[in-house]
């Protein structure tokens, strides 16, 4: 087995692990809490976002996702450890 193609069923594993809804959650919790060193109401923004998002998919869809939930509070809860090892909180 050659490099490629360990890189190739890497890259298929995580993508299956690691759906790309669940990356959108992770983003959109991780940088509005990044954000927040300019401006505070921001540390809480990435939290607000995924709930709020899921508030609208619950009263448009009827359906609620805890997946996406949790992706968008560990992006928020990376985002503060990040900034809290930089000493920026």
């Amino acid at each position: 087995m050659n490099l490629l193609s360990m890189y190739q069923k890497a890259g298929i594993f995580v993508m299956q692990v690691f759906r790309w809804d669940l990356q959108l959650h992770f983003f959109w919790g991780f940088v509005p809490t990044l954000l927040g060193v300019y401006w505070w109401p921001l540390y809480g923004a990435g939290i607000a976002i995924t709930v709020t998002k899921e508030g609208l998919d619950l009263w448009s869809k009827g359906c609620w996702s805890w997946d996406d939930v949790w992706w968008g509070i560990s992006g928020s809860g990376l985002a503060l450890v990040f900034l809290y090892s930089l000493n920026l909180l």
